[in-house]
């Protein structure tokens, strides 16, 4: 159900991803904020009744919230009712336990405050889960970067191969380039051969055209990390006659 969640993940995220502790909320949320306190959804489409921002048949959950521990902020709508308690915020979008109708069964609602929508998008939490699905990820034409950092971080946790290259693409030149190589770092040290195998591509890019904006540290790890990869060798080793020294 949830992705991975590297450090990196958080970079640039400015909504609250947590949510007070209270004895009220569904026993199954928190079930799984036992297991893992919250996280990113590895299926986060579900389906709506009416358009939304997010497309003609269905809204984006990229996340649920974790139990607050600490001094975490947390996700509130200061002029909601008490009866809604909401779980996952993506700017003006907002997924909430509703109990208007039960204290102890509480439905979904899908609420954008910039356009005034509320739906009921399920009649309990269980419900929720099961309808979630996967989606194509539509990565933006590089000249028009859309993403929010929320959307950004999630996809490049979830995308497929060949979405992930067109993600990684999409960022390529983006300066100064710690955010981009930690991101390389991750996949090469923790991804699958697919995302290994885009981590070398993309990094290959960056030793063409961006060596001069490379962070040297970073940039040696990653050399390294792919020069001792076997599967990834006959390729490294045919970039790195490309490349001039760092």
């Amino acid at each position: 159900m949830f992705s991975a969640h590297p450090t990196i993940a958080d970079s640039g995220l400015i909504d609250p991803r947590f949510i007070k502790p209270n004895a009220a909320l569904p026993a199954d949320y928190l079930a799984l904020c036992q297991e893992t306190n919250g996280g990113f959804l590895s299926r986060f489409s579900l389906p709506t009744s009416e358009p939304t921002s997010d497309g003609l048949d269905h809204v984006e959950c990229h996340y649920l919230a974790g139990i607050a521990t600490g001094s975490q902020a947390v996700i509130e709508v200061a002029q909601w009712p008490a009866y809604l308690i909401p779980f996952s915020q993506h700017g003006t979008q907002y997924f909430a336990f509703d109990y208007q109708q039960s204290p102890d069964n509480p439905s979904i609602r899908y609420i954008d405050t910039e356009v005034d929508q509320w739906l009921t998008v399920a009649s309990s939490f269980s419900q929720f889960l099961a309808q979630l699905g996967t989606k194509p990820i539509v990565v933006p034409e590089t000249d028009d970067l859309t993403l929010t950092p929320l959307q950004r971080n999630h996809y490049l946790l979830i995308a497929p191969a060949e979405q992930l290259m067109a993600l990684l693409a999409l960022y390529e030149a983006d300066s100064p380039k710690d955010w981009y190589l930690d991101w390389l770092l991750f996949f090469a040290q923790s991804g699958t051969l697919e995302q290994q195998k885009c981590a070398l591509d993309a990094y290959h890019t960056q030793r063409l055209y961006f060596k001069r904006q490379l962070p040297q540290a970073k940039s040696q790890q990653l050399a390294q990390i792919f020069a001792q990869q076997p599967a990834l060798l006959a390729t490294y080793q045919a970039y790195q006659k490309q490349w001039s020294p760092l």
